[in-house]
């Protein structure tokens, strides 16, 4: 059995060599690690912190979960679940979502991800539901991308997306450094478009030694792991590039619903902006650039987040390409909801007044949780204050070395916060930071009593360095 991080990876290795030969390029290519930290982040499931019975676990802030108002979701879920469901959800359906739980989720996102009376409503047809958002991302990247090609994600992003796409499609991921961004002003703003964009591939190709194909752009809004929601401006700004550019654009916005703290910009759905830039393009006659929105912009969103409920695995794709939905006809097949779920869902879906009482319940304890982060962490490490989200990204540079900091030196802060005082946070360097030192905390992953001897933990860590640099 695997005792430390050293252990469990070198326990991994050892299964890693085991019958490489009789794998696939993809098999051998499927057992790279999705992030850095993957061992440390498992070894949490099986020494977790419980205060009562296991004081000196590990506590994991590493994970994009929320489970501060699973207890309400759930227990709605589980009355859904009494009600007689027919049997047909027993029987084959149609493996893009069965057209009730469609329904149900146009409905929602209308409402709550549009929420805007003058923009056209969500349809049943223009949504394909799978097995997670994860799985929506893939299945899409799958209809767009060759194996090969690359797809820009403004940087800092998601750990997992990398792996995301190079585990089974072998898609490559190009990081995008905005220049108009500046976290010691907390302006955080997507990357200019051409110029940012054209770097980044110049950059890639250098590395690669090769020419890279672009594909696509992969945006976060609300962003994953700044917290922070994109302005109406940029968001357009860049689809219109895109499209102008013949590249997708995938707007993930799982996050749409857990909007908790005020200041910023508001949340405008990609939606939106694709539904004004149809109209406006037929207005002036431009035909062609209209059904290029259509074509190439898409939508993720779920219910892992916003709901708590990322065990449900339920991914929304809203797509009005019909190439994609022709081909998700067939590839749904390998990754459908099963029929009681998706009929237990449909029924939590249209219960409005449970869902508005949820989603305010579910703002109040992400604000309360993130208030218990911002009284006991000092105050400069956090640039850019979240609004949205459940995580905050923070910076801890001044216990780097003052000068040239490497992303050596995040990773042996990173260890020392994981050895001791056992807690895993996300490294900067997973998210493509632009320098290092910074750092995602999860914050809504556990109860606030937790969060408070992790936060506790973490500083005496940080006093520990203190101490080493006198001697």
């Amino acid at each position: 059995v695997a005792r430390t991080a050293s252990d469990a990876g070198a326990l991994a290795s050892n299964m890693s060599d085991f019958g490489t030969e009789e794998l696939s390029a993809r098999g051998v290519r499927a057992q790279a690690r999705p992030f850095s930290y993957f061992d440390a982040f498992v070894k949490t499931f099986s020494d977790a912190y419980d205060r009562e019975s296991n004081p000196d676990g590990y506590i994991n802030l590493a994970v994009a979960q929320n489970n501060l108002t699973v207890d309400l979701l759930h227990d709605r879920f589980n009355d859904a679940l009494k009600e007689l469901s027919p049997s047909t959800t027993a029987q084959y359906d149609d493996m893009k979502g069965s057209h009730a739980l469609r329904c149900a989720m146009a409905r929602h996102m209308t409402r709550r991800v549009v929420a805007d009376d003058s923009v056209e409503a969500v349809r049943a047809e223009d949504l394909v539901l799978s097995s997670g958002a994860g799985t929506v991302i893939e299945n899409l990247v799958f209809c767009v991308c060759n194996e090969g090609d690359g797809v820009f994600i403004p940087s800092p992003y998601y750990p997992a997306f990398p792996n995301d796409l190079r585990a089974r499609l072998g898609v490559q991921t190009v990081p995008v450094s905005s220049t108009r961004s500046s976290a010691s002003r907390g302006q955080v703003c997507l990357p200019q478009v051409g110029a940012d964009y054209d770097q980044a591939a110049r950059r890639r190709n250098i590395e690669e030694r090769k020419d890279l194909h672009m594909k696509m752009i992969l945006l976060s809004n609300p962003s994953n792991p700044q917290g922070i929601i994109y302005s109406r401006e940029d968001m357009e700004e860049t689809i219109v590039w895109a499209v102008s550019q013949k590249l997708h654009v995938i707007s993930d916005e799982i996050y749409a619903c857990s909007i908790f703290g005020e200041g910023g910009h508001a949340f405008v759905s990609a939606i939106n902006i694709v539904e004004k830039l149809i109209k406006d393009a037929l207005d002036r006659g431009d035909a062609e650039f209209a059904q290029n929105c259509r074509d190439y912009v898409h939508v993720v969103y779920g219910m892992s987040k916003d709901f708590c409920a990322s065990g449900y695995r339920v991914g929304a794709l809203w797509t009005q390409n019909a190439g994609i939905h022709r081909a998700l006809d067939n590839v749904s097949y390998f990754c459908a909801i099963p029929g009681p779920m998706q009929h237990a869902l449909a029924i939590v879906l249209n219960d409005d007044e449970f869902l508005d009482g949820f989603f305010e319940e579910n703002r109040k304890r992400l604000r309360k949780q993130y208030a218990t982060v911002a009284e006991r962490i000092d105050a400069s490490v956090i640039e850019i204050v979240p609004t949205s989200g459940m995580f905050v990204y923070f910076n801890l540079r001044k216990y780097l070395p003052e000068i040239q900091p490497t992303y050596e030196d995040e990773h042996r802060l990173w260890n020392h916060i994981y050895t001791e005082a056992k807690v895993v946070l996300t490294p900067g360097k997973d998210c493509a930071s632009d320098e290092p030192g910074w750092f995602r905390m999860c914050f809504a992953a556990v109860p606030e009593h937790t969060l408070r001897q992790a936060i506790e933990r973490i500083r005496a860590a940080f006093e520990t360095i203190r101490d080493s640099s006198r001697c």
